[in-house]
């Protein structure tokens, strides 16, 4: 099912639900997730039963719903079908100013705050989020990434009732494992059976931790550019080629998605600099290469695209942030 779930992830049901149509044999697993994504997407309407007791949470709740479902399966166009949501989410607060969609939901996470709960709104490229979590602890870890070591404050999230589009559009079997903000780094904790694992040290840890680095740095990446450099300081510290076929899973070069055209960029480089290929999609060709060539390959693209962001930094005259020293010390 990780090509399915890949699928989704792309932001495209259409295709998704057609995979899963053509898989053989059919198996009471496919026809049950088949039967549940008829019934969430595509239905004459669809209506997704909210466990809560809230009137007005489940209202707000229901908005996304009506918006990601819209999307997903391009039934409606982004920008009209983020205005439907504007004007939902806006009569539920009983305005009638002409709010833009972000003001609009800085007045929802208020009233979220109001009632114990967090909320981030936003994009999560190409859609619209958002995030309403119940419980946040913070806890302070030290992180090595390539060249520096950085304390980072994680603020632990848990307890949710909505993790966004990509939540939605897989019935949370992948989700946003976490992001970083100025502030810190947030963790969706049930993403991580164990603190101790790759999963959480190195594939939310160090990744969450690299944009926290680039954003003093390299302050004005694109998504794509930060997502590329967090996966390869995934490549670097993990032992073996699982996340490599992770990348491979997810990768598409549609630069409005930045997860899977990072990973798509990265699959290119490094099977460029490794097998002297444009794109290599087989893994078992990578399964065939020593994984510390795959890590230090990974090594040199990140020390090479650092590299190329300083002398843009230089040729534009565009000051790298508070703490220049710090972000070009080498261990």
């Amino acid at each position: 099912m990780d090509h399915f779930y890949s699928l989704c992830l792309q932001g495209d049901l259409n295709s998704a639900m057609d995979y899963l149509d053509s898989i053989q044999p059919r198996t009471k697993e496919i026809e049950e997730i088949q039967q549940m994504y008829i019934e969430r997407f595509y239905s004459q309407e669809p209506a997704e039963p909210i466990l809560e007791d809230d009137q007005w949470i489940k209202e707000v709740l229901a908005a996304y719903h009506h918006y990601f479902q819209g999307v997903l399966t391009k039934a409606d166009l982004i920008h009209d079908a983020e205005l439907t949501l504007n004007d939902r989410l806006r009569m539920l607060l009983k305005v009638e100013s002409p709010f833009t969609i972000d003001e609009t939901e800085n007045e929802l996470a208020a009233i979220f705050t109001e009632k114990g709960y967090h909320f981030l709104g936003g994009v999560t490229p190409p859609f619209r989020g958002a995030y309403i979590w119940k419980r946040c602890e913070t806890v302070d870890f030290n992180v090595e990434i390539p060249h520096r070591s950085i304390t980072v404050t994680v603020h632990m999230m848990s307890d949710f009732l909505l993790e966004g589009w990509i939540g939605f559009a897989t019935f949370n079997n992948r989700t946003v494992g976490g992001w970083a903000k100025e502030d810190g780094l947030y963790c969706n904790v049930k993403s991580y059976n164990n603190l101790g694992d790759d999963d959480f040290q190195v594939c939310y840890l160090k990744h969450e931790a690299q944009h926290l680095s680039d954003y003093s740095c390299f302050p004005g990446l694109t998504s794509a550019e930060l997502e590329y450099r967090a996966k390869l300081v995934e490549l670097i510290y993990t032992k073996n080629h699982s996340i490599l076929n992770k990348f491979l899973n997810d990768a598409k070069n549609d630069p409005d998605f930045p997860h899977p055209y990072a990973s798509y960029n990265l699959i290119k480089n490094i099977s460029s600099k490794i097998l002297e290929k444009d794109y290599e999609s087989n893994m078992n060709v990578w399964l065939a290469v020593d994984y510390q060539k795959i890590s230090s390959a990974a090594l040199e693209l990140f020390d090479e695209n650092t590299s190329a962001l300083k002398r843009s930094a230089v040729e534009k005259e565009t000051p790298r942030g508070q703490g220049d020293d710090s972000c070009i010390t080498t261990s």
